[in-house]
């Protein structure tokens, strides 16, 4: 009996250890499902860009509020599918209503240039960005270094529309605000340099001013007797400088600005001047003083 006793109560130990061993079996398998999981989700998140899904179906447009010194204005169409970006358009375009891209004296000087249109460079940047997913990493594409931070800048304001799905047209100011200064790097055969201070205020040309100096500092709107020597062309420096600069202010564009009878050279240096302080530093906001080589 006690051997029988004995032998039932290790029988029923065995029976008790089993079913808990199963028990714990099956909780086990759970927690590691429930563990492995969100660990699963966790490492599909982290494979896909930053901007997967943060944007609303749609297409997206942003342009510059003003043409450029070239009397371009560029503009960005993304497209966004399935909270991605599925396609990026960009070009540039005139008062006419012409593409850049389809620019006969544009496509030409730029193919020679780059070994490739102007079409194939700005199909890359959108390329480019349809891979990547974020307009703040898209390579600038040789050559074309100036369209490529145009297109970085846009896009990025096309995109923050996305965010919101607001198909309306984003306007980004071409200019920064500031002070801009730009001289020519060296005097000329008369013992002149060049030089204009432009500012931007309100995203606008508010005021320029241009003149010349020569080594010992003076002026040239400032010299009597160079004065004296032009007047009998109908022109001299203080007037062709005042024509010239309230011009820029009334027109907005460096383009719209017509030479001044009787001082040909000078105009053709004021337009030099301005562009560069527009189109190298106004557009990027850099207000340190520049130096450039004006073609005689």
């Amino acid at each position: 009996m006690k051997h029988t006793k004995k032998l039932s109560i290790l029988v029923l130990m065995m029976l008790v250890l089993a079913l808990t061993a199963c028990g714990n079996s099956n909780d086990s398998a759970a927690d590691n499902k429930a563990t492995n999981e969100p660990a699963a989700e966790a490492t599909n998140a982290a494979a896909e860009p930053a901007a997967a899904g943060a944007f609303t179906d749609g297409t997206y447009k942003a342009e510059y509020d003003r043409n450029d010194v070239r009397n371009w204005k560029a503009y960005v169409e993304v497209t966004v599918k399935d909270g991605k970006i599925e396609k990026a358009y960009y070009d540039y375009s005139n008062a006419a209503g012409e593409l850049r891209t389809e620019n006969e004296n544009y496509i030409k000087g730029f193919s020679e240039a780059n070994k490739m249109t102007p079409r194939e460079a700005f199909d890359k940047l959108g390329v480019n960005l349809v891979t990547v997913q974020d307009a703040a990493k898209v390579d600038a594409v040789s050559g074309a270094t100036h369209s490529s931070r145009n297109f970085n800048e846009l896009a990025a304001a096309a995109l923050e529309k996305a965010k919101a799905g607001d198909n309306t047209t984003a306007v980004i100011p071409l200019y920064d605000d500031g002070v801009y200064k730009v001289a020519a790097e060296a005097f000329d055969e008369h013992g002149w340099k060049p030089q204009v201070e432009l500012e931007i205020k309100d995203h606008k040309i508010a005021s320029v001013q241009f003149d010349y100096t020569n080594e010992a500092g003076k002026l040239k709107t400032e010299d009597a007797d160079y004065k004296a020597a032009m007047e009998s062309s109908g022109t001299y420096p203080a007037k062709y400088t005042e024509e010239l600069e309230k011009q820029l202010v009334e027109k907005q564009q460096i383009g719209d600005v017509d030479a001044v009878s009787g001082a040909t050279t000078s105009s053709g240096n004021f337009t030099a001047l301005v562009e560069y302080a527009l189109d190298d530093l106004a557009e990027v906001g850099n207000t340190e003083p520049a130096a450039i080589k004006i073609e005689e």
